[in-house]
C-alpha cells in the first residue's frame, strides 16, 4: 500500500475559533500530506478577510505549500445533475467559478457528490447529459495553476441521495458519462451507512447486511481487481479517491426525541453530521466493519498508490475544546491502527 494521507479541513472542528490557519497546521503537524479543501472553510477564510472566493483559494494555496500540504480536491459541489428548477446553463456558470477556484488552490479535483434535493429529475439520460456537460466545461477550462491539466470531476454517491445512492450506481454513471475527467469518490461510511448499518435500529444493523456488504465487496473485485497484476490506480480504474469514516453506534438510535432525529431528513443523513468516527475507533463506539472495505479497496485491489482521506463529522467538533489537534492527531492514530491491521494479515 502506497497511498497519500489526507483530511478534509471540515473534519478539523467546526467552532469559530478553530480557523482554517489553525486546521492547516494541525494536519501538517499530524503528518497529514494532504488536505481537502470544504468550501465553508474557503468561504470562511474569504469572509474573515473580506476577499473573494478566488483571492482565498490563491491565498490558502501559499497556506498549505507553506506546510507541504498539497489540496487534493475542493468540496463539495452539491446538488448538480438534475436540478428541478436552475437551468444547465446557470449551474454550468456556477461550476465556472468552482474551477476558478480550484485553479486559485492549485488542485484539478472537484468533489460532485449525488444530488440529495427530493425534487431531483431521476431520469438517467438527463443525469448523464448534465454531467456530460459539467466534464466538457472541465476538458475545455484548463487548470493554469497545474500545468494546464484538465479539470477533474469526483462523484460521490451519498447513501441518502434521491436517485444515484449505491457507489454501484454512481459507477454506472461514470461510465455512461464517458469522459476521462470524470471519475468516482468512494466513501466507506456512505456504502456500510447505506447496506450494512441503520442508526434508527436499536442493534445498530440493517436485517440482511452482512450479504449485502460482501456482494458489494465481491462487485467491486470484480470490477478492480485483476489477479494477475498490481496495477496503478489512475491507470486502469476510475477511482479519483477514496474518504475513510466509521460511526457511533448509538443508543438510543436516532428516532423522535433523539436529538439527532429531523422528521425531514434521512436517519443515516442525520447520523452523518452527529456521529461519524474515525476508522477503528472502537473505544468511542465505532463499530462499522471498515476494516472489510479498506482491505477489498485499499489492499486486494489494483487501486494501490491514490489518495486516501479521513472525512468525519461529529458533534464535539462544535465544541471550542476539541479543535483542530485533537482532530488531527485522532485521525493520524487512526490511519496507523488501519494500515497495521491490514499488513498484519
Amino acid at each position: 500500500m502506497n497511498h497519500r494521507l489526507a483530511i478534509s479541513t471540515i473534519s478539523l472542528g467546526w467552532h469559530a475559533s478553530h480557523t482554517l490557519e489553525r486546521k492547516l497546521a494541525a494536519a501538517a503537524a499530524a503528518g497529514f500530506q494532504g488536505v481537502e479543501m470544504f468550501i465553508t472553510d474557503l468561504d470562511g477564510y474569504a469572509t474573515t478577510h473580506g476577499i473573494t472566493r478566488v483571492q482565498a483559494a490563491e491565498d490558502i494555496k501559499r497556506l498549505c505549500a507553506q506546510r507541504n500540504l498539497e489540496i487534493v480536491c475542493l468540496g463539495s459541489f452539491d446538488n448538480f445533475e438534475g436540478h428541478p428548477t436552475r437551468s444547465l446553463e446557470e449551474r454550468l456558470q456556477i461550476a465556472r467559478e468552482w474551477i476558478a477556484m480550484a485553479d486559485g488552490l492549485g488542485t484539478d479535483v472537484i468533489q460532485v457528490p449525488s444530488n440529495d434535493d427530493k425534487d431531483a429529475v431521476g431520469d438517467i439520460d438527463t443525469v448523464v447529459a448534465d454531467l456530460q456537460a459539467l466534464a466538457d466545461l472541465g476538458l475545455r477550462q484548463e487548470s493554469t495553476a497545474i500545468a494546464g491539466l484538465p479539470v477533474k470531476f469526483a462523484y460521490e454517491a451519498l447513501g441518502w441521495a434521491t436517485h444515484v445512492a449505491d457507489w454501484e450506481e454512481s459507477l454506472r454513471v461514470v461510465e455512461r458519462v464517458a469522459r476521462p475527467n470524470f471519475g468516482l469518490c468512494l466513501d466507506t461510511y456512505h456504502v456500510l451507512a447505506r447496506l450494512w448499518a441503520d442508526p434508527r435500529s436499536p442493534t445498530g444493523r440493517r436485517p440482511g447486511g452482512d450479504a449485502a456488504l460482501r456482494m458489494s465487496l465481491e462487485t467491486f473485485r470484480a470490477r478492480f481487481t485483476d489477479p494477475a497484476t498490481t496495477v496503478s490506480s489512475t491507470a486502469q480504474t476510475p477511482i479519483v479517491y477514496v474518504q475513510l469514516s466509521d460511526a457511533e453506534r448509538l443508543a438510543p438510535p436516532i428516532l423522535p426525541g433523539h436529538a439527532a432525529y429531523s422528521e425531514h431528513q434521512d436517519g443515516v443523513h442525520s447520523w452523518c453530521r452527529y456521529g461519524r468516527l474515525f476508522p477503528l475507533e472502537r473505544a468511542r463506539g465505532a463499530y462499522l466493519p471498515v476494516l472489510d472495505v479498506a482491505r477489498t479497496w485499499l489492499k486486494d485491489s489494483g487501486w494501490t498508490d491514490g489518495w486516501v482521506s479521513m472525512e468525519v463529522f461529529h458533534r464535539d467538533m462544535e465544541r471550542e475544546g476539541s479543535g483542530p489537534e485533537h482532530w488531527a492527531e485522532r485521525g493520524r492514530r487512526s490511519w496507523e491502527e488501519l494500515v497495521k491491521r491490514l499488513d498484519e494479515e
